[in-house]
């Protein structure tokens, strides 16, 4: 064996410090700056030694030592040392440098030195002598190749992030190959090559049969080593395209969700869209029954038995619009659509309100009523239309639900700065597993009780919703069926005003002078209901039942007021407001089936004054109409 000269062992110590200082990607400035002296150093020795050892041999005798005691050579710094040292301390310095087309030079400086070294390796893996001494060569030590390539390994190790060594050390299958079969590609013809010397010099066979015995070794592992690194290629290949069948599946699934999602979509938009037609067309044949039986029941001289029968009329046609109302409230609430105005609300009020409307109900069925208003902080931070319609569910289920000469109990107080309502009835009552489903939409206990008190089951769940949507809470209680029901309403209370509002709603004026009216609905008899009604009022009144009938009235005439329905045969109605408005200066009012918030909206911005949801009351109408006659005759 040839022994490591101390010289290359302080250039492979440098080395190694260098690489140790440089290798982390943030290292300090201060290490980086050692690091790279060090590498410079290792360069400067590797092209000394070489240029002094080729100068003049007899003055660099002290580069070489003299044989150990036992005989051993020690290794002359020669070429391939001096090459090797030079090659290493420049892939240190060009650690982190690549060219504009990404090409690394530390990269091919480190592969140069390691195949510098895998030749000794090779040589005395073989115990070829000459290769490595003569009288006048001494080579690199076997342990100055091995200590080369690692440090050559270290290096590309350090970057293998970047470059080539990226691809090998990647998860992919390239890496993967490589990562097994290079390292046996260079062990392989060393270690059978070591072996096969060891064996011819104990003398078991002639180097003839080595050689084959060689070959034929290299070649079944070499092959054992493709078979091992093919089948768990295979492998990886393998669940690489379960993984993309199974991706492709889910792809498919997404995108029968979407498909799904889509047509639910679509589906809910085609039962919103028939909802909002159901209602127009449900809606526009009840207004002249209803126009007509709020006008007779007002009638100063109708019999009291037709009286009372055209008061059901116009109960009935009540109803069938609250109905309508409830579906379209509920798909509002559902789409996340409804909108409320809030504004500080005296609750006192609307409960008197409720009373009002149900009184003729209560007096109907001899119902004894028990009112104690004991709150004393009863103003809310609420829409007052939309509490108004929860008071007015709850006091008109308590009604329905009662026997005659029932009683109903309606108390307010305060609990923890909260309003509290709560209305107690002796109806029907509420069975105690029919009790968490009462909230629900279309639910109305039993099917016998619906049957018998009728409705949809939706105003407890609007209400409900409603509630939620300005901060309150319902709950209910029964003791069970026959036995009457409670509810209980809470919300947070507000300070009340210190100045009064006016309400913005339209009060009752009688009409201030006769008006010129245009009436335009393609309805006949709410056409022809409608204008009667007006004229009876002492209006003079035109009527059209198409766009361009009206627009051409619009041309010929002048008018104080447009009351115009939306949905029109030939455009709607806001085209003929925009035309009348073109025209001359008159208030409109729109008349629609169509009561959702975008259709309210979409008259206003047309240049209507106001938006009646059909069915319409006459009286209604007539307060409308009397604040027009006001509002002309200021102007």
């Amino acid at each position: 064996m040839i022994a490591m000269n101390p010289i290359t062992a302080g250039g492979l110590i440098a080395a190694s410090v260098a690489l140790f200082l440089r290798e982390a990607p943030d290292a300090s400035k201060k290490g980086t700056i050692l690091g790279q002296a060090l590498a410079a150093g290792v360069i400067v020795l590797g092209v000394c030694v070489f240029l002094l050892s080729r100068h003049d041999p007899v003055t660099a005798k002290w580069l070489t030592l003299p044989p150990l005691s036992d005989g051993s050579l020690v290794e002359a710094n020669g070429a391939r040392i001096s090459l090797s040292f030079v090659l290493i301390g420049g892939s240190l310095l060009a650690l982190n440098y690549k060219t504009a087309r990404g090409f690394r030079p530390g990269e091919l400086a480190c592969a140069v030195t390691a195949v510098i070294a895998i030749l000794s390796l090779v040589a005395y893996s073989h115990y070829l002598i000459a290769f490595y001494t003569t009288a006048t060569y001494t080579p690199a030590s076997l342990l100055t190749s091995v200590c080369f390539f690692l440090l050559a390994t270290g290096i590309l190790l350090a970057r293998a992030d970047r470059g080539t060594l990226a691809i090998i050390v990647s998860e992919t299958a390239a890496g993967m190959l490589a990562r097994r079969l290079i390292p046996l590609a260079i062990l392989l013809p060393i270690s059978i090559g070591a072996i096969r010397q060891g064996v011819e010099k104990a003398g078991l066979y002639d180097p003839t049969f080595g050689a084959a015995q060689s070959a034929t070794t290299f070649m079944v592992l070499f092959i054992a080593a493709i078979w091992w690194t093919t089948r768990m290629l295979f492998h990886i290949d393998s669940d690489r395209i379960v993984a993309e069948q199974e991706r492709q599946k889910q792809e498919r699934q997404v995108h029968q969700l979407n498909i799904e999602k889509m047509a639910a979509e679509k589906a809910n938009k085609a039962k919103d869209d028939f909802l909002a037609v159901l209602s127009h067309e449900l809606r526009t044949p009840l207004t002249p029954a209803l126009a007509a039986a709020s006008y007779l029941a007002d009638h100063e001289d109708l019999s009291p038995q037709l009286r009372e029968e055209v008061t059901a009329i116009r109960t009935s046609v009540q109803l069938e619009a609250r109905l309508i109302d409830d579906l379209l409230d509920l798909t509002r609430i559902t789409r996340g659509k409804i909108e409320l105005h809030l504004e500080v609300v005296d609750v006192h009020n609307l409960l008197r309100n409720s009373l009002e409307i149900a009184r003729d109900n209560i007096l109907e069925k001899h119902l004894d009523l028990v009112v104690n208003f004991g709150a004393d902080r009863h103003h809310v931070w609420a829409d007052a239309i939309r509490l108004q319609q929860v008071f007015w569910n709850l006091l008109n289920n308590a009604v329905k639900f009662s026997k005659k000469s029932g009683r109903i109990t309606m108390r307010t107080a305060n609990e923890d700065r909260r309003f509290v309502f709560q209305i107690t009835d002796t109806g029907v009552g509420i069975e105690p597993e029919q009790r968490h489903r009462i909230f629900h939409a279309f639910e109305q206990g039993e099917r016998p009780i619906g049957r018998k008190f009728g409705g949809l089951g939706l105003g407890l769940t609007i209400s409900k919703r409603l509630l939620e949507l300005q901060g309150g809470t319902i709950s209910v209680h029964s003791e069970g069926l026959n036995r009457g029901a409670s509810f209980k309403l809470s919300l947070a209370t507000v300070d009340s005003p210190k100045v009064t509002t006016v309400s913005h709603s339209i009060t009752d004026h009688r009409p201030a002078r006769s008006l010129q009216l245009l009436v335009v609905d393609d309805h006949p008899q709410t056409l022809r209901v409608l204008s009667s009604l007006l004229r009876k009022q002492g209006h003079k009144v035109l009527t059209a039942e198409c766009v361009q009938a009206a627009i051409k009235l619009l041309e010929d005439e002048r008018f104080d007021g447009l009351i115009s329905d939306i949905g029109l045969p030939d455009g709607n109605g806001c085209d003929v407001m925009r035309a009348a408005k073109a025209r001359q200066s008159l208030v409109g009012i729109a008349l629609s089936g169509f009561g959702m918030e975008e259709d309210v909206q979409r008259s206003l911005d047309a240049g209507f004054d106001h938006h009646l949801t059909k069915p319409i009351d006459f009286q209604e109408l007539q307060r409308f109409v009397g604040a027009m006659a006001s509002r002309t005759a200021h102007s």
